[in-house]
């Protein structure tokens, strides 16, 4: 009998390594489809950009092989200053909107007359093109805008908010799209956290602002994060707003990298400074996950 149960027991064990063959395969095969879009949506561009940077693919990659797109980027003082004055403006946008969007949180948390208006206010730029907003503060605070003419009338003088180095105006058309996101996004997170908690942390008699402090605010950072990052990376990467209310000098990253193949026809510089923008990116999302998995690790005192 236990000569066959082995010979059985071989029998069966190619047959068990068949079947999850059978398997694997059919799950690729599913996946096939999904994987072949993402590639072609996201690697194929990349790639293309990458080789395009090196003057391997695109207009002027005649001369083969090349790095002097990415000396001609890193050694052009107005590149440097476009890349500082982009993550200025994107960190800027950020912690505002974050900022904002946690506030509104800690208000809407709260049962108050009004709350049902203010939950459809902010939903209101939602709905409004950025390039709308750019021109509506271009006629607020703009120059020769109505806050400009209004400081007239008292013989006052105006700053400069629109086309400033300081990149005020793009901050704020920015902010009128991105603190109502961020704020959906921190609401979501809010509605998912446990109400035990919650619940036990008012029967011990904490406050409302010292349950969204204690309570609220630790359970929702993982979310906080994602949506800073999300922010960031939109942020980095908007074209349309600083080249329209950006200054002469330093123009935002994107706004150079679109001169350069529009205007110039550097395709190979412009494809070395959407490269830069890239590893940019991936270095931000990077230290992101480092840090989640940081505090993860991290024992709660």
């Amino acid at each position: 009998m236990s000569s066959l149960a082995a010979a059985s027991a071989e029998i069966a064990a190619p047959r068990g390594v068949r079947r999850r063959r059978r398997k694997r395969v059919a799950l690729l095969l599913l996946l096939l489809p999904g994987a072949g879009f993402i590639a072609l949506a996201m690697i194929a561009p990349l790639l293309q950009l990458l080789l395009g940077s090196l003057g391997l693919t695109g207009l002027g990659s005649d001369q083969g092989f090349s790095l002097a797109a990415f000396e001609a980027v890193l050694a052009n003082p107005m590149m440097r200053d476009a890349l500082l004055f982009s993550l200025r403006i994107a960190a800027a946008t950020t912690v505002l909107s974050v900022l904002s969007a946690l506030a509104l949180v800690a208000l809407l948390t709260l049962r108050f007359p009004g709350r049902r208006l203010v939950m459809l206010l902010y939903k209101l730029p939602l709905v409004v093109p950025s390039l709308i907003a750019a021109f509506l503060v271009l006629t607020m605070i703009g120059p020769g805008g109505m806050g400009a003419r209004l400081a007239a009338q008292f013989g006052l003088g105006w700053p400069a908010l629109v086309h400033d180095r300081a990149g005020i105006g793009i901050t704020l058309v920015l902010l009128w799209h991105q603190i109502p996101v961020t704020l959906l996004i921190l609401l979501a997170v809010v509605g998912a956290i446990p109400l035990d908690p919650i619940d036990a942390a008012r029967n011990l008699g904490a406050t409302a602002p010292s349950v969204f402090r204690h309570v609220i605010l630790p359970l929702a950072l993982p979310g906080i994060s994602a949506a800073a990052l999300l922010v960031f990376i939109d942020c980095f990467g908007a074209y349309a707003v600083p080249s329209l209310l950006g200054p002469a000098y330093p123009q935002a990253l994107p706004v150079m990298m679109t001169t350069e193949f529009l205007e110039r026809a550097h395709w190979q510089v412009a494809s070395a400074i959407g490269v830069v923008m890239t590893l940019t990116t991936i270095a931000v999302m990077v230290l992101y996950h480092r840090l989640i998995a940081r505090a993860d690790r991290t024992p709660a005192r």
